[in-house]
């Protein structure tokens, strides 16, 4: 890897910078997000306390006999469908003692007029409509309604034989009429109900009749009534004028308050805030928020405009005494939402919640928008550091390069030892510049001195090999014994070798010098070659010799 690349990637290391900043502006969100909760979770315990006398005793005394009745934003068709009601899951709902039949009972109001769903679901088989074909005289299947209100009571059968519209007739007052309408399901029978004015409370019971193992009929209830006549009443309970009254005078600017029973109803809210859905931040900033603050938060579940019954963690953890919150975020946007309960306690026990919900878009950027200054110091400061080490980089490795080529041109053999460049700077490369030209100045005088080595060695061994070779030719022409005339003829030979490669190094040295002095000219390779190879070709007729140019 170039030293370019090497500093560039270790530039990579002042991301650390960045980095740290966004752990720092992670950290002050938490604690921001800490403190907001704390202060919501104390107004919210400080409203739990203030409840009114009147709103704890309705609290205290309507635990499980209260229908609430859901908003309609649009009148209603009465049609036995769910497509016109709200929070259509949020039912209250009752079983028969074998478990058998099943009814599940909605209520909502449309300005002054109420409306009743009635869900059937008859586990035992037959439905409804062919029981009440061939029924006779015999008791029906079908809904025993009551209706109560200040000034009279009026109990309704409502049961058919086919699915359609219906008019129900009082069972004591044929003037007392229902207008609604039955419609078949998988497992059972719909019912919807228009309720005449002024109804307050209703006793209600799904009854389905069947026999016992003995051959006996019976009746099988699932509602508030125990029997096919009054019982137990259930109180329309509507949105009060006092508890959105009530919370809107003590709840948190910006922030939406409701007042909860214990099996989750809501008694009232302060309703919707005006302002609530307008945007503060740009879409860059919910851009950074969203990656700096709500990356680890659940995506929230949008709540109803006007929601009928909390059965969220947070609430029916405050319903069982303590207190709770829970942090969601939108997916679309920088908003987050802290939703906080806390029970109202009266007698050691836990009666009802107030919960509270606060909308906050952006608090890090919205409470203090220099971090988001030094968030972009902080990658303006990277890029500069980045641009500098790169330049630097491409500086040092241009030196290097200079001095790489001026050490390559001095180690031919042709060139001789220049003057190197970078010897003048005082840094370390400087240092290296000059520390290499007095390598190759040295290794430049080694090599004179051994190619000047071989002509001085010649020129003194020729003497003494020839007064040797004089010696051994006087040697010679004695009368030697066979032996030493043996020995004689291999120290000839031994002359002969030092000799020859005396004379060996006399026309090298010869040849190197007329090499040097000889000129360069430029010749046809492809002619010499072809030259070359046929003159091969006539001395070694029997070789078959090719040439490929």
């Amino acid at each position: 890897m170039r030293l370019r690349t090497q500093l560039l990637a270790l530039s990579v290391l002042t991301l650390v910078l960045p980095w740290s900043g966004w752990q720092l502006v992670q950290e002050l969100e938490d604690f921001l997000r800490q403190s907001d909760e704390a202060a919501l979770l104390n107004a919210a315990a400080v409203m739990a306390k203030s409840v009114p006398q009147t709103l704890r005793s309705e609290l205290q005394s309507s635990r499980g006999e209260m229908l609430p009745l859901r908003q309609f934003e649009s009148q209603p068709i009465v049609d036995g469908f769910y497509a016109d009601w709200p929070e259509s899951d949020q039912f209250m709902q009752f079983d028969s003692s074998d478990k058998l039949l099943q009814l599940k009972v909605l209520a909502g109001r449309f300005m002054t007029e109420t409306y009743l769903m009635l869900d059937v679901s008859n586990l035992g088989g037959v439905a409804a409509t062919t029981i009440n074909a061939t029924a006779g005289n015999n008791p029906k299947a079908g809904v025993l309604l009551y209706l109560q209100s200040n000034r009279s009571q009026y109990g309704f059968m409502i049961s058919t034989e086919a699915p359609g519209e219906l008019t129900v007739i009082s069972q004591g007052d044929p003037n007392q009429r229902l207008q609604g309408a039955w419609v078949n399901t998988s497992d059972g029978y719909r019912i919807e109900l228009e309720l005449p004015a002024g109804v307050e409370r209703i006793g209600i019971a799904a009854v389905m009749p069947t026999k016992d193992r003995y051959g006996n009929s019976v009746d099988r209830f699932a509602g508030t009534l125990k029997a096919r006549k009054e019982g137990a009443w259930l109180e329309l309970s509507g949105r009060q004028e006092l508890v959105p009254f009530w919370l809107q005078g003590v709840a948190p600017a910006q922030t939406r308050a409701w007042l909860v029973q214990t099996d989750g109803w809501v008694m009232g809210d302060s309703g919707l805030d005006a302002d609530e859905l307008e945007s503060e931040l740009t879409w860059v900033q919910r851009l950074i928020y969203q990656g700096v603050a709500t990356s680890s938060m659940p995506v929230r579940n949008e709540l109803p405009q006007w929601p009928v019954r909390f059965q969220n963690q947070p609430v029916q953890q405050a319903l069982n005494g303590q207190s709770a919150s829970l942090w969601s975020r939108d997916p679309d946007s920088a908003a987050v939402y802290n939703l906080v309960a806390v029970p109202v306690i009266a007698d050691h026990e836990a009666i009802g919640a107030v919960v509270l919900e606060a909308r906050s878009e952006g608090l890090l950027l919205m409470t203090n928008r220099a971090l988001g200054r030094l968030l972009s110091i902080t990658f303006l400061v990277v890029a500069i550091l980045a641009a500098g080490l790169w330049l630097f980089a491409s500086r040092l490795s241009r030196r290097v390069q200079q001095l790489s080529g001026a050490v390559s041109q001095a180690m031919d053999q042709h060139a001789a030892p220049s003057k190197l460049p970078q010897t003048t700077s005082a840094d370390e490369v400087g240092e290296l510049a000059r520390n290499t030209e007095k390598l190759l100045k040295a290794v430049a005088e080694y090599t004179i001195y051994l190619q000047k080595l071989a002509g001085r060695l010649s020129h003194e061994l020729k003497t003494p090999i020839a007064i040797t070779r004089s010696s051994l030719d006087n040697l010679a022409s004695q009368d030697l014994g066979q032996e030493a005339a043996q020995y004689l003829e291999r120290a000839q030979e031994g002359l002969n070798r030092q000799a020859a490669i005396v004379s060996a190094m006399s026309e090298a040295q010869r040849l190197e010098g007329a090499v040097k002095s000889a000129d360069w000219e430029k010749i046809d390779l492809r002619q010499m070659l072809s030259n070359s190879v046929e003159s091969y070709r006539t001395v070694h007729p029997s070789r078959n010799i090719q040439l490929r140019v």
